[in-house]
């Protein structure tokens, strides 16, 4: 109320000005109303009066009645009509207040809109923001992660590349050992054969001698002790065998000929042969033959 009075404190002062004016005017109508004498009372006398002045006299009553009359309602259509323009007055002060007061409400109203639309930009300028961070995230996140499978590949490929080498290396050497160890070998067949030729008298007599079927059984027992029991394995077993070795009783190969054994006691043998490398070598190299086929028959020393 104190805010309204001061923003509006000249209207009212206006206002409160016509009123104490037509408050003033009504109150000296009033006054010379009261101030207009009361027709005189006339005594009855008697005395003659004159018709003509008595029409005269009654005339001019009649006359002052109806300006009396008019006077009053002059007064009376000026106090409507005062009071109809206070109202109109009042009525355009109240619509100007409304006026303004819609005015301020209509600016409050823009200036909330205003409010919220720059809330509303703030907001989307945030979230756009928001979103371009969240994008370059991303895009920074597929490009470290684009560096880092990069990097697993090259260095996948670098260890494919070192296990490549690794493994041709090995080859290498496998086939240099195996070549290393194919010409010892053949070295070996080749001096057996040249001691072969250059003893092959000496060697017939040590065949039937006493040490060669001591050496004989020498591999067989060898042999057995490798041996592993099939289940199948016939109590009297007897399989001939042929193996081919170096003079230093590595084995070559064993080949079972003649045997009353399945192919699993068959096969067991064989792994015996091999499993027994290096065989057992003679007290008299001329014993020794690159190729000895001989009985295995366990049990039987």
């Amino acid at each position: 109320m104190v805010d309204f009075i001061k923003q509006h404190w000249t209207y009212i002062l206006g206002a409160l000005l016509l009123h104490a004016l037509f408050a003033g005017i009504f109150g000296l109508t009033m006054l010379n109303m009261q101030r207009t004498p009361p027709p005189v009372q006339l005594a009855i006398q008697a005395v003659v009066v004159d018709p003509k002045t008595l029409n005269d006299a009654a005339r001019q009553q009649r006359q002052q009645r109806d300006r009396d009359r008019a006077q009053q309602q002059q007064r009376e259509e000026q106090a409507q009509r005062d009071k109809e323009q206070a109202a109109e007055q009042r009525k355009r002060e109240q619509q100007e207040v409304q006026r303004k007061e819609a005015e301020q409400r209509a600016e409050a109203e823009r200036q909330v809109e205003l409010k919220q639309r720059q809330e509303a930009d703030q907001r989307r300028q945030a979230e756009e923001q928001q979103l371009r961070e969240r994008q370059e995230a991303e895009k920074k996140r597929a490009a470290e992660d684009a560096a880092r499978k990069k990097q697993a590949e090259d260095e996948a490929k670098k260890v494919a590349e070192i296990q490549r080498r690794q493994k041709e290396e090995a080859e290498r050497r496998k086939a240099a050992d195996d070549k290393r160890l194919q010409e010892a070998r053949e070295n070996d067949l080749q001096r057996q054969l040249q001691e072969e030729e250059s003893n092959a008298a000496a060697d017939a007599a040590a065949a039937s001698s006493p040490e060669m079927a001591q050496y004989i059984a020498m591999i067989a027992q060898a042999v057995e002790r490798r041996w592993n029991r099939p289940l199948s394995a016939r109590d009297d077993l007897l399989c001939q065998v042929t193996v081919r070795q170096t003079p230093a009783g590595v084995v070559l190969s064993a080949k079972i000929g003649t045997c009353n054994g399945d192919p699993a006691v068959k096969q067991s043998v064989e792994n015996a042969v091999v499993s027994a490398s290096p065989l057992p070598t003679p007290s008299n190299p001329r014993l020794f033959r690159p190729e000895l086929t001989f009985n295995f028959r366990p049990g039987a020393g």
